[in-house]
């Protein structure tokens, strides 16, 4: 799979936009037919849990279940749109309307890193780690991964910036 059907690319002369969650999906649904096989082991174990343990591992894999459901319906369609003729960063998820979150000249592209994995994210300048977007699937060490890494960072980042420098330094 190449990287614009992998992040659902859309790309035009003066906007830019990707589906940043849309690599995870697969292993959403993994995640969640393990889910659904771990519930249908321990209903056949059931009677060897005592009720409050049975209640309290049906609640937590019932959040999970919902976790990937949302994960796979609506965390993977969320869209960010790079729009130069308008200045903005749009996002847009099947259940808000596309709306405008940043301007293209405020914002900054960081590497953010949690536990060990580490992702691409865009924020304004002066507030970047108070409130910032996921623009990336999490790469970690790994060959594979750095080679998703690479491909997502001469293709999307490289698209990304060329949009912003062509708003920043119009004449050029």
């Amino acid at each position: 799979m190449n990287i614009q059907e992998k992040y659902n690319i859309e790309e035009t002369l003066n906007i830019f936009s990707l589906c940043p969650k849309k690599p995870s999906l697969a292993m959403s649904k993994w995640f969640l037919a393990g889910i659904v096989a771990g519930i249908l082991i321990l209903v056949f174990f059931d009677h060897r849990l005592d009720e409050a343990m049975r209640w309290a591992i049906y609640i937590v894999m019932g959040y999970f279940v919902l976790h990937s459901v949302y994960d796979i319906q609506i965390g993977s369609k969320i869209r960010y749109t790079f729009d130069a003729k308008e200045n903005a960063v749009f996002r847009s998820s099947p259940l808000r309307a596309k709306r405008k979150i940043l301007k293209l000249e405020q914002i900054v592209i960081f590497v953010h890193s949690e536990m060990g994995s580490w992702y691409y994210a865009v924020g304004a300048k002066k507030s970047q780690f108070i409130k910032s977007y996921i623009i990336s699937e999490s790469f970690s060490s790994g060959k594979k991964s750095e080679s998703n890494q690479e491909a997502y960072e001469h293709f999307v980042l490289a698209k990304i910036d060329k949009l912003l420098n062509s708003v920043t330094n119009p004449n050029l």
